[in-house]
């Protein structure tokens, strides 16, 4: 009777211990499914705006190539202004918008080519003046500015060369552009230019470079969306690899086209139309991991964590050298690649910090998600085996009692 009871209570234990197992194992896959439509959710979110803001720039990505445009040691900036309001593009890619405010954007050597065309579109809101002013510059560490291009007379509208304009009021002083517009005061406007490397060459022979003004910072628009969209497509092949190693589940594709379908959808988002989301995001995904290694940095920047003081090296009766052996160091300065002791993050790695960033900790997004899941199956669990032990030693001793 006594072996007959340890049995029953050994398999009354084993099958808690699988119980908790399949639980947990549940609650892992809840957790990687919330995350993987949180990212699908990003995702199409990303695409939906860029298609209201430019549609016609989801059918195209830069060209990948292994030389720079762009002199070594040196950025591109393109410094810009308007009354009232401006978009600007660079071989059609996005490069930002104003308001009346002086705006500087950064655009990356990706997005330069050996003919580029840069394109401004202009309007007026309040009928009082309109113009526009800005420029395309190299900009070195000191911030010195050389101009490649800027607004002037050689710009071209429709129907001919744009219009050096007389500007009444007070404007930013931007180096070497002169407000321009079109023929007609007001309405839409919009103006082009074309330039060749050799201009992004010669730019540097200017014998006054000037300085750089003071302006809002901001990223260039295409070049964000990029980023954001190859990273989250990386996350989710990574999540989804995780949901099949878990069992043949299939992940639908979500379309508001489908009549009668399931429709994913976040509170009060519209629902997920992946018919177009996806393959934009796959492409971008392909068209970033074939782009050449110093390029591919510009997708995927360089995230280096803290190891912590518990990898500190420890201490040397050395004298650290005084200032004045320092010589060249700081000018020479590169960071350095990992050593041993820390293994160096791969463009998937590092993903899940960024995704977070795009507020997307909703549901079961990150890892405290998936313990408040474990926790709260746990206590009903506990409370059926403790139900069954009970029942289990309640007819042991009713065995007893009958003998």
């Amino acid at each position: 009777m006594l072996f007959a009871s340890r049995l029953l209570s050994v398999f009354i234990g084993v099958h808690l211990w699988l119980l908790l197992l399949c639980v947990s194992g549940h609650a892992d896959v809840l957790a990687i499914r919330r995350e993987y439509n949180d990212v699908s959710a990003a995702v199409d979110s990303l695409v939906r705006m860029m298609q209201v803001a430019d549609a016609e720039v989801l059918k195209k990505l830069p060209e990948a190539r292994a030389e720079r445009v762009l002199p070594e040691g040196m950025t591109a900036v393109m410094i810009f202004w308007a009354d009232d309001e401006a978009r600007v593009w660079l071989n059609d890619f996005p490069v930002g918008e104003t308001r009346l405010t002086p705006v500087e954007v950064a655009v990356p050597d990706l997005y330069f080519q050996g003919q580029n065309r840069l394109r401004v579109r202009c309007w007026d809101t309040d009928r009082v003046e309109s113009g526009f002013l800005g420029g395309l510059y190299l900009k070195d560490r000191a911030g010195r500015l050389y101009p490649i291009v800027v607004s002037n007379g050689t710009w071209e509208t429709t129907g001919g060369r744009v219009t050096e304009i007389i500007y009444a009021h007070p404007m930013p002083d931007i180096p070497g552009a002169q407000p321009i517009w079109g023929v007609r005061m007001f309405g839409v406007v919009d103006m082009a230019i074309t330039f060749d490397r050799a201009a992004i060459e010669r730019a540097l022979a200017k014998s006054a470079p000037a300085r750089s003004i003071a302006a809002r910072q901001q990223a260039m628009d295409y070049h964000t969306f990029a980023q954001q969209l190859a990273i989250l497509q990386a996350r989710r092949e990574k999540l989804r690899e995780d949901l099949a190693r878990q069992g043949d589940l299939n992940v639908p594709r979500y379309n508001r086209e489908r009549a009668r379908s399931a429709s994913l959808t976040l509170g009060k988002a519209a629902p997920l139309t992946e018919k177009v989301s996806a393959p934009v995001a796959k492409n971008m995904r392909s068209w970033s991991e074939k782009l050449p290694a110093v390029q591919q940095q510009l997708i995927y920047p360089d995230r280096r964590a803290l190891k912590g003081e518990g990898a500190v090296t420890a201490a040397t009766g050395d004298v650290v050298p005084t200032a004045s052996d320092r010589g060249s160091r700081e000018q020479a300065y590169r960071p350095p690649e990992e050593r041993g002791g820390m293994k160096s993050e791969t463009k998937d790695e590092g993903v899940t910090a960024q995704v977070q960033s795009q507020g997307m900790r909703r549901g079961g997004g990150g890892g405290q998600s998936s313990q408040a899941t474990r926790l709260g199956l746990l206590l009903p669990t506990l409370i059926v085996g403790i139900y069954v032990l009970y029942v289990a030693i309640r007819w042991q001793s009713l065995m007893g009692e009958s003998d």
